[in-house]
């Protein structure tokens, strides 16, 4: 089974592992308050797309997405959807990454849904250069659920973060991952 939900068109094609509309609701109610234009996402480990997709279908909004595994794949749901506002690319982001396109350009909204404990390094560092690469970061963090948090270097929920909700978490059914604004 998929990990996100497919959505293809404007409705959902496929369920995944993990929930998708509550987590986008949150989004959603953020950018609603905050966007009263088009705006940008930097979508960071997108895995099927689904919350770029829905952005630009409600939003109208240009995303940049970037993920590795199960690429071809993905790509071909991607397309399915066929809009020009969504540029997916494949590639395992590094922080390198990141401050090169801090260099170039900023996006008004960074997403990181359940990426973080999966990134290599130090915890800091990654929340840096999201700050440095977009204007407003949307994080959803895993929490003890998952054992990769445990070998994350500062892996913590930042102290100034504002909580926006809570997903529930497919690993442990007796835990919610917090979704934060940065």
């Amino acid at each position: 089974m998929i990990y996100q939900d497919t959505w293809i068109n404007g409705s959902l094609h496929a369920k995944g592992i993990r929930e998708c509309e509550s987590r986008y609701q949150i989004i959603k109610g953020f950018c609603d308050q905050k966007f009263h234009e088009p705006f940008t996402v930097l979508d960071i480990g997108a895995n099927m797309c689904y919350f770029g997709l829905r952005l630009i279908e409600d939003f109208g909004c240009s995303v940049m997405a970037f993920e590795f595994n199960s690429f071809e794949m993905r790509e071909e749901i991607v397309k399915k959807n066929k809009t020009n506002k969504l540029l997916f690319l494949k590639r395992k982001i590094s922080i390198a990454d990141l401050n090169i396109l801090a260099a170039c350009c900023q996006f008004d909204l960074v997403l990181a849904m359940s990426v973080m404990h999966h990134l290599p390094g130090d915890h800091n560092e990654w929340l840096q250069a999201f700050k440095a690469v977009g204007k407003n970061a949307i994080v959803e963090y895993a929490l003890e659920d998952s054992k990769r948090t445990a070998i994350r270097e500062n892996y913590a929920v930042p102290k100034d973060a504002t909580w926006l909700g809570y997903a529930d978490s497919h690993l442990n059914k007796n835990i919610n991952r917090p979704i934060v604004l940065l």
